[in-house]
């Protein structure tokens, strides 16, 4: 049974998860509620991403140099405290920004968020928690991100139809034809008055302020080291984790998996952000307020794909979950390229399994990774990092994508989910040929250290001990 100050810490961090990812995803369906904020066409504000990406970074590799280092000399809830703080006041004053580089900042401050939590977050249950119960506890995790998700565009809907989204300010309208090239852009009408859709962002910065004064409190009784000394004295807890090994015996594993993550983060990020408007300015032509749905719906297939995740984690290996579901959201989005077109309807269908699909992505690689190298400390931030560089890299090109033709962007996310196919075969053949060395690294020691006629005892009646004794004696 677990501490009342655990469980109540693992609300707070399920909370704070579900939080932050709501205002990551947020951008998505506010998308050309905040080009016209700031004046921007919808490519231009894609293009901004980077300082999301690169706030990410920094927080990863903040929370990454924590747990390795400070976590015995800062109380690390108070620093996720102070951050979740900056963002609520970040967030409030979104409606009255004018500027493009005020965006930007925006930005950085949730991207640097978001990878301090998910680092930090993943580093204390792989570190905490037995691993059958990390493995559930990790799922459950990414189950809040996707409640997140799903929240953004449900409450941001009713605030956009109150908004200019209605109205003839962010409608896509084709203002130029350049032969066959159609150039899709939001409409500006100046105006002084408060829109609606800014609500959206206030509701949020209220439950953060909360949640961040929740972690006050429990900073001030340190409910993470208590926490920690208790679950690791448990009869239920392996004590002897993995160490952490040279860089070169695990550069073969990060490589692949770095781009294992850039893809599945930017697939599942190109599409929350993208199919608002991907599905309003295309030859789609959904309404708005469809638009926004097919993004719930896409979070709806997100949750229960992770939440699928939770009842597996227990009873079947990560690596199988993560081959099923790799080729699953491929399938979905050849499917989309070509169906589509001809039956619009069909973005219903694919929205929902591609989310069912993208949702246990990076939550089921976790759990592999982390029975092959130690990914709690020095290499906990390759997650967050191998994302954040997808949405700097993928996300600004979507926009680009997006101004030459609308539905160019699922064509780019096809690609992501073809790639992310290879890398996954990378890092099971890279964990296969680490097996094997570390095998034959054993046997070499046993050779080594056993003098040669205990050792042939050894081999000839594998259960017998050198000491003479049986195994069961």
């Amino acid at each position: 049974m677990w501490p009342i100050y655990s469980t109540v810490l693992l609300i707070a961090m399920l909370f704070l998860r579900g939080a932050t990812t709501y205002y990551r995803v947020i951008l998505g369906p506010t998308l050309l509620y905040l080009a016209h904020l700031v004046h921007q066409e919808v490519q231009d504000i894609t293009f901004t991403y980077p300082a999301l990406g690169g706030g990410t970074m920094l927080g990863s590799i903040l929370a990454s140099y924590v747990n390795r280092n400070l976590k015995q000399k800062l109380n690390g809830l108070f620093l996720q405290a102070a951050l979740t703080l900056i963002l609520s006041g970040t967030v409030v004053a979104v409606p009255w920004i004018n500027q493009i580089w005020q965006l930007a900042l925006i930005f950085v401050v949730i991207g640097i968020n978001i990878g301090y939590v998910i680092v930090d977050g993943q580093c204390l249950v792989l570190r905490t928690w037995d691993p059958k119960t990390a493995r559930v506890l990790m799922y459950l995790l990414y189950v809040m991100g996707s409640l997140g998700r799903f929240l953004a565009p449900a409450v941001a809907d009713p605030f956009l139809a109150m908004s200019h989204e209605d109205k003839a300010v962010s409608k896509c309208s084709q203002d130029e034809n350049f032969g066959n090239k159609t150039v899709y852009r939001s409409e500006e009408i100046a105006t002084s008055k408060f829109d609606p859709a800014g609500w959206s962002y206030i509701i949020f910065g209220i439950v953060l302020f909360v949640v961040g004064i929740l972690h006050i409190v429990l900073g001030c009784i340190k409910a993470d080291e208590k926490t920690y000394e208790v679950l690791s004295s448990s009869d239920d807890v392996v004590k002897d984790k993995q160490t952490e090994e040279p860089l070169r015996d695990v550069i073969w594993i990060l490589i692949p998996l770095f781009s294992y993550c850039f893809c599945s983060t930017a697939s599942s990020l190109l599409y929350q952000d993208m199919i608002y408007a991907v599905a309003k300015c295309s030859f789609l032509d959904f309404s708005t307020s469809d638009a926004a749905w097919v993004t719930a719906v896409y979070s709806i297939g997100l949750a229960i794909g992770r939440f699928s995740g939770i009842l597996f984690a227990r009873h079947v290996k990560p690596n199988y979950v993560v081959f099923t579901i790799v080729s699953g959201a491929l399938i979905m989005m050849v499917f989309m390229i070509s169906v589509a077109r001809t039956w619009p309807t069909i973005t219903w269908i694919v929205s929902f399994f591609y989310g069912f699909f993208n949702g246990p992505l990076i939550p089921a690689a976790i759990n592999w990774i982390s029975e092959v190298i130690n990914v709690s400390g020095t290499y906990a931030f390759i997650f967050a990092l191998g994302g954040a560089a997808g949405t700097m890299s993928l996300v600004p090109s979507a926009g680009a994508l997006f101004h030459l033709s609308p539905f160019y962007p699922i064509y780019l996310m096809c690609g992501v989910s073809a790639f992310n196919v290879i890398c996954i075969c990378l890092i099971w053949i890279a964990a296969k040929m680490k097996k094997i060395k570390k095998s034959e690294s054993e046997h070499e020691l046993i050779s080594k250290e056993t003098p040669q006629d205990t050792y042939d005892t050894i081999q000839n009646h594998p259960l017998q001990k050198p000491n003479g004794h049986v195994n069961g004696e």
